[in-house]
């Protein structure tokens, strides 16, 4: 466990620059490739699959070396802030850190929308994920936790992924727009489809081949589902944006990829979260025993599962004007990622905070964002978990990771969430004399 206390970084600055763009009398950083790399550490690169699922090495050598990184790419140069206060501040500041860096927007997802689209967008489907609403979900969510936990616990193990992670978010978030259960494996192929055409539109990543097709297809079935939604009179958040978009408050197109965004974000962040917190069980198999003496822990587990091993490692900005951030001045029009995963484990902010500790003070994390853009499903990413975390902590003794199965990380197009893509563990019941009856 390495850990350095850090000096403390200078304010993010939004002085408009009258002198034209960085390097015109100010130097710019070297890249990343040109730094002095630890042994054995390979330059933090845009896409490397090498370090994609697990960074937490380069990102501590980055908060301490190079707080504001700069990478090239074949098509603009990247720069990659880690430091918990910077993040933050940038967070705050979406007129200089605009969200929009795609223009024109091509699908109707909140990530990349500025104000006043971002409110008008938000404020749509804001109401269905306060906790209030999300609360009902939560015996439906504990029932299919059961069901998809029961089968790996027959077997003695499993993949965390496969056979828990993705159905239970899947359910979930189906649950929420009110999807059939039939359709479940139809959508999951879709939501990658559309994942993949979306990163290939933002920022030119390769696709699969089949991406536009079917996130047409994909588009197409969800018209058919709000249709539907809306002559059903549908309390679900799929029957909300139907009623949106058949009041004129939306356009169709705008409802179609809203519904396809709260599918897409619904399942594939929270798939990563629920793996990690099998993986933690496994690194720290006392918090089961903990947990099942102690439920409400499990709101302190999840925080701190947030913080440590969050799903979202880059945030996506275009700077609209010339900025200065820890010391190094970043041209405007430049491409940003902000690395809340990075800034999270900032012992300047969190105390040896490459550590997972569930009693420290987690206020202030940033694994569900921060700002406008905080995360809208967290309320459900949060029942999820907890429900999981206490699920475990009750039925298991012991949970490991399977040692003639390596973790497999997501690879490839997917920059913005990172994590386990396939997380293989053996499980081991609790006794009768063990449970907390």
């Amino acid at each position: 466990m390495m850990s350095c206390p850090m000096t403390a970084t200078p304010p993010v600055s939004t002085h408009v620059s009258t002198g034209g763009s960085a390097g015109e009398g100010t130097a710019l950083p070297p890249y990343s490739h040109e730094l002095d790399w630890p042994e054995g550490m390979a330059p933090f690169k845009v896409v490397d699959d090498g370090t994609q699922g697990d960074p937490y090495r380069h990102y501590q050598w980055m908060r301490e070396n190079a707080p504001v990184l700069r990478a090239h790419s074949p098509v603009s140069d990247v720069w990659f802030i880690s430091r918990y206060d910077d993040v933050r501040r940038a967070m705050r500041a979406p007129k200089v850190f605009s969200s929009q860096v795609v223009d024109p927007v091509p699908l109707t997802f909140l990530t990349l929308f500025d104000a006043p689209n971002h409110t008008r967008l938000r404020q749509v489907v804001a109401q269905a994920f306060i906790p209030k609403a999300i609360a009902r979900f939560e015996d439906r969510v504990r029932e299919n936790a059961e069901k998809y936990l029961a089968p790996m616990l027959a077997a003695g193990g499993g993949d965390a992924v496969d056979d828990y992670a993705i159905p239970l978010s899947m359910s979930t978030i189906s649950a929420l727009l009110d999807v059939p259960a039939e359709d479940f494996e139809k959508m999951k192929f879709w939501s990658d489809e559309t994942f993949s055409y979306f990163g290939r539109l933002a920022r030119n990543a390769q696709g699969t081949g089949t991406d536009e097709q079917s996130t047409l297809e994909f588009f197409a079935y969800l018209k058919d589902t709000m249709e539907r939604l809306y002559r059903e009179e549908s309390d679900s958040v799929g029957g909300h944006i139907a009623r949106m978009w058949k009041e004129g408050l939306l356009s169709e197109k705008e409802a179609k990829e809203l519904c396809a965004f709260v599918f897409v974000a619904g399942h594939d962040t929270t798939t990563i979260l629920l793996a990690n917190a099998f993986r933690i069980f496994s690194e720290q198999p006392d918090l089961l025993e903990r947990i099942r003496l102690n439920p409400d822990d499990a709101d302190l587990f999840v925080e701190e599962l947030a913080r440590y091993r969050g799903t979202v490692q880059r945030a996506s900005r275009i700077t609209t004007e010339q900025v200065e951030v820890a010391g190094v001045t970043i041209p405007a029009g430049a491409i940003v990622r902000l690395l809340p995963a990075a800034a999270n484990r900032d012992s300047s902010k969190y105390s040896d905070g490459e550590r997972f500790d569930i009693d420290r003070n987690t206020d202030g994390h940033l694994g569900f964002g921060h700002g406008v853009h905080s995360c809208l499903g967290a309320p459900l990413a949060r029942l999820e978990v907890q429900v999981t975390v206490k699920l475990l902590a009750e039925k298991l003794a012991s949970l490991t990771l399977d040692p003639d199965k390596p973790i497999e990380y997501v690879r490839g197009n997917n920059l913005t969430n990172s994590g386990p893509e396939h997380l293989h563990v053996l499980l081991q019941q609790v006794s009768a004399g063990q449970t907390n009856a």
